[in-house]
C-alpha cells in the first residue's frame, strides 16, 4: 500500500497522512523500542490514568477495576506496591515540589492526598461524584480536577480547584457536562479542557479562574489533549470518529486532522523527537511525525495489548509508558518504550 496524501483547504496548508504499513517500511527501526515490561501482580480490570515521580523514579497508576493505586519502580523496572482503599481511582498527579500524590476517586467523590515519601494518607478533599482527570499548575500550586455530570446526577460538570499546599477546595469552574481531560498550557496563565458530551474544548484563564474561550471539535467527541508549546499547536484526540484534530492554541483556528486509534485515552507530544503518541483500546499506539507545525504523517502502529488505553510520556526520562490490563492468561503490565532517534 503506498502512502496517501490529503490536502486540506485550511489556510492553503496540506496535511500528509501515511498508511502505517508503508510508513513503517520506510523506517530502519521502529520509532518506539520496547525496552522493558513490568508485571502488575493481582491487578484486575480496567486501568485508568497515571502520573510520575521523576526524582523518585516511581509511576503511580490508577488501577480502576482493582480499586488500588499501583506503584512501579521505574529505575529498577519492577512493581513496588498496591495502595488500597480507593473506591474508583481514575486520576493521579504527583506534585514533586510538594511531595504529595493526589488520587481522584470517582465513586468516593473526593481527592485523596498521600504523603510522597511513604504514601500515607494525609487527608481527603470532598467534591462530588465523578472525580476523574487531574492537572497541576506549578506556578499557582493549584490542582484542577474534573467531576460532576451524569455521575453526580446533574446536567453540568465542574472543574474543581484545590489548593495543593493547604489541601482545600477553593473554587469551581462550571462546564456544560462532565469534563474530559485537563491540560496546563502556559503555567500560571492558561488551562485547556475538553467536554466530550458537548464536543467542546475550552481555555480557562488561570489568573481569573474563568473560561476565556470555547470552541467545538470538528468531528468526534474530544477526550484527550496534548500541546506543542513552541509552535502553539493544541492536539485534540477524539472518539466517534477516532482522530486527532490540530488547532492553533492562541487563536483556536483549525489546522489539520488525522485518523487515529479507537477508544483513545492517552495523547502526548514529544518535542524532542517531534512526534505525537496516541494510545487506545484497539491495541496499538499510533505514532505521528511532525513535519511542520501544520503537517503531520502517521509513521507507525506499535502493538500493545487489548484495551491498553492509557499511557504516559515522560520527557525528562525519554520514556513512554503504556498500561495493558489483564487479558486472558496474560496479567496486567506496563510496557516501557524508548523513542528511537
Amino acid at each position: 500500500m503506498r502512502n496517501s496524501f490529503i490536502v486540506l483547504g485550511v489556510a492553503g496548508l496540506s496535511l500528509a497522512l501515511g498508511a502505517a504499513p508503508a510508513a513503517q517500511a520506510t523506517l530502519r527501526v521502529s520509532p518506539l523500542q520496547l525496552v522493558a515490561t513490568v508485571r502488575l501482580p493481582h491487578v484486575r480490570g480496567r486501568i485508568d490514568h497515571f502520573s510520575v515521580d521523576v526524582s523518585g523514579r516511581r509511576l503511580f497508576i490508577s488501577a480502576l477495576g482493582n480499586q488500588t493505586v499501583e506503584v512501579v519502580d521505574i529505575r529498577n523496572e519492577k512493581w513496588l506496591q498496591s495502595v488500597p482503599g480507593v473506591r474508583q481511582p481514575q486520576g493521579e498527579y504527583y506534585a514533586a515540589g510538594l511531595h504529595k500524590l493526589f488520587t481522584a476517586d470517582g465513586l468516593g467523590g473526593d481527592v485523596r492526598v498521600y504523603r510522597g515519601s511513604d504514601l500515607r494518607l494525609l487527608t481527603t478533599v470532598k467534591l462530588a461524584l465523578g472525580p476523574d482527570a487531574e492537572a497541576y499548575d506549578p506556578v499557582t500550586r493549584l490542582l484542577y480536577v474534573g467531576y460532576g455530570g451524569g455521575a453526580a446526577g446533574v446536567n453540568y460538570g465542574e472543574v474543581g480547584i484545590i489548593n495543593a499546599v493547604t489541601d482545600k477546595h477553593v473554587g469551581d469552574i462550571r462546564t456544560g457536562a462532565h469534563p474530559g481531560t485537563i491540560l496546563v498550557g502556559q503555567p500560571g496563565r492558561e488551562i485547556f479542557i475538553t467536554v466530550p458530551k458537548t464536543h467542546q474544548i475550552s481555555q480557562i484563564d488561570a489568573r481569573t479562574g474563568r473560561i476565556a474561550a470555547t470552541w467545538l471539535s470538528k468531528a468526534g467527541s474530544p477526550v484527550s489533549l496534548a500541546l506543542d508549546r513552541k509552535d502553539h499547536r493544541l492536539f485534540v484526540g477524539t472518539r466517534n470518529p477516532a482522530g486527532i484534530e490540530v488547532f492553533d492554541s492562541r487563536t483556536h483556528r483549525f489546522v489539520a486532522s488525522l485518523p487515529s486509534v479507537g477508544l483513545m485515552d492517552g495523547l502526548f507530544y514529544d518535542a524532542l523527537h517531534h512526534r505525537i503518541y496516541a494510545s487506545g483500546g484497539q491495541g496499538y499506539v499510533a505514532v505521528y511525525r511532525q513535519l511542520s507545525p501544520n503537517r503531520y504523517r502517521e509513521i507507525a502502529k506499535i502493538p500493545t495489548g487489548p484495551n491498553a488505553r492509557t499511557s504516559l510520556w515522560v520527557r525528562q526520562l525519554d520514556r513512554y509508558y503504556v498500561a495493558v490490563p489483564e487479558s486472558g492468561a496474560r496479567g496486567a503490565r506496563v510496557l516501557v518504550f524508548q523513542p528511537a532517534p
